[in-house]
């Protein structure tokens, strides 16, 4: 017989815990319980008596509301793409699970008053995205450039041009260094969705990450999470999407006539312009054929001998393309006349999860008033 707190969600607990990146037996310990415990409620076989439960919302930062909430079964969970996979923790990917899932759990709710601009991303028919060159790569960034009119000048915000286009992009603190990014198309939504990682300290990096991740939605979307797990496909689609990325940001006719020499002095100029990091030219340079194997190994002994592998030149002066769409969504529901104080109970998260998932001012949702520029349009529903 259940005994404990009536109404909660085992799941929820799971999720939380793995959000803050505590194992079983930390919080057991932390709660002065056995990890057998804690591996009960989360089954949802018994649930903490009110005392531990207490204690268990302040250890996780949540309300307690938030751990009797149900999972809405309609929100399916479709092929996630990660970079970096093989060196990314098993602790790392569960955090952004459990935060990829807030934040659309979140898109959900707001989805429910406000529409957002129109998914306007290319459809092409890739049966077999094993049998692609990195020419169709190529080409299929190309492409994508026609398709939303970019033309063969530098992206000037990448991030609005995916917004724009009906991408839902959100920039969160996912604490590891290898989880660079990660994507996937939220179904029955249809709606193309991108977590960046705040960790980032390079506002073009942050960019690549983007650019690349654009590629695995475009170019993979019919790959599925088996699929995706096999080591080999994997390799190649991430090669796949690098390349999509270098392409999309640094189109090939434009690109080269910009650069007046081959040297690190040239690429260094071109970076304020085409807001992409001085490596991944190199990178492009050797794609392209322009840079022979000698001649990339004397870039790259150059590039570490400079001091910029782990911090280039401007890379403390480019701002962050900074998501605007949930942002602006939240804002017009306030306008609307929702209490921003009873938004977080009704979308089931702590006030101040939203906040950093959504990209809200901090206090958004609490006392303090905030206005938002608004720059996408919406329509309102209803």
């Amino acid at each position: 017989m259940i005994s404990g707190t009536p109404g909660f969600v085992g799941v929820r607990l799971k999720q939380a815990r793995e959000a803050m990146g505590l194992t079983v037996t930390s919080l057991g310990q932390a709660l002065g319980v056995t990890k057998q415990a804690v591996s009960r409620w989360e089954g949802g076989l018994d649930s903490p008596r009110p005392e531990l439960f207490d204690r268990l919302c302040g250890i996780l930062c949540q309300p307690a509301y938030f751990f009797m909430q149900p999972i809405n079964s309609s929100l399916f969970r479709g092929t996630r793409f990660y970079r970096s996979l093989a060196s990314t923790t098993s602790a790392a990917r569960q955090k952004a699970d459990a935060r990829n899932f807030w934040a659309r759990e979140t898109a959900n709710y707001v989805l429910r008053y406000v529409e957002f601009p129109r998914v306007n991303f290319p459809v092409w028919k890739i049966a077999d995205p094993s049998a692609l060159t990195m020419r169709d790569v190529e080409v299929w960034a190309t492409e994508t450039r026609k398709f939303w009119g970019l033309g063969d000048a530098p992206i000037a915000n990448l991030l609005r041009v995916a917004e724009n286009n009906g991408a839902l992009v959100v920039r969160d603190y996912l604490d590891a260094e290898t989880l660079d990014a990660l994507s996937e198309w939220l179904e029955p939504e249809g709606i193309p969705f991108i977590v960046l990682n705040a960790d980032k300290e390079s506002a073009v990096r942050s960019r690549l990450d983007l650019a690349h991740e654009l590629g695995h939605l475009i170019l993979h979307r019919k790959v599925s999470q088996e699929e995706l797990n096999k080591k080999a496909l994997f390799k190649q689609i991430e090669k796949q999407a690098f390349r999509f990325g270098g392409a999309l940001l640094l189109p090939e006719r434009a690109f080269l006539a910009d650069l007046y020499s081959l040297s690190l002095d040239a690429l260094r100029a071109l970076k304020s312009k085409w807001k992409v990091a001085i490596a991944a030219m190199i990178y492009r340079l050797a794609d392209l054929g322009v840079l022979t194997e000698d001649q990339e190994k004397r870039f790259w002994i150059n590039y570490v001998r400079r001091g910029w592998r782990l911090r280039e030149p401007l890379d403390d002066q480019l701002p962050f393309e900074m998501p605007s769409l949930l942002p602006q969504a939240f804002q017009i529901m306030v306008d609307q006349g929702h209490d921003r104080d009873q938004i977080p109970g009704s979308i089931g998260h702590g006030k101040s999860q939203i906040e950093q998932i959504a990209n809200l001012p901090e206090n958004f949702l609490g006392p303090l008033p905030s206005v938002q520029a608004k720059i996408i349009p919406f329509r309102k529903l209803g």
